[in-house]
């Protein structure tokens, strides 16, 4: 059983909202499942396609944590003012980690 990882590329429309609503009530609803943020920046050194606003990737150490927390109702409670602060081009994945490709 590998690691999962959530992967996104929010495009915010409205940081102050995003910020309050959603990113400052994130974290403890991540720590419940065992993620951990790798990356939370604005800062890009490359990139290509379609830009978010922020890359972010979290880690957990199964796909069930990761699941577990994205169906949890601590983020269930949260994750409608993710969407409504985030253009609809915005990308938000959960994948398993894997040796074939």
């Amino acid at each position: 059983m590998g690691k999962a990882y959530v992967i996104a590329h929010p495009k915010i429309k409205d940081m102050e909202k995003f910020r309050a609503d959603y990113a400052s009530k994130v974290d403890a609803t991540i720590e419940a499942y065992g993620g951990k943020f790798l990356v939370r920046t604005s800062d890009k050194l490359a990139s290509e396609g379609e830009q978010g606003t922020l890359s972010v990737v979290i880690e957990f150490e199964s796909k069930e944590k990761a699941m577990g927390w994205y169906n949890s109702e601590a983020h269930q409670q949260i994750v409608g003012h993710r969407r409504s602060n985030t253009d609809e081009k915005s990308t938000f994945v959960i994948c398993e980690e894997s040796s074939t490709m």
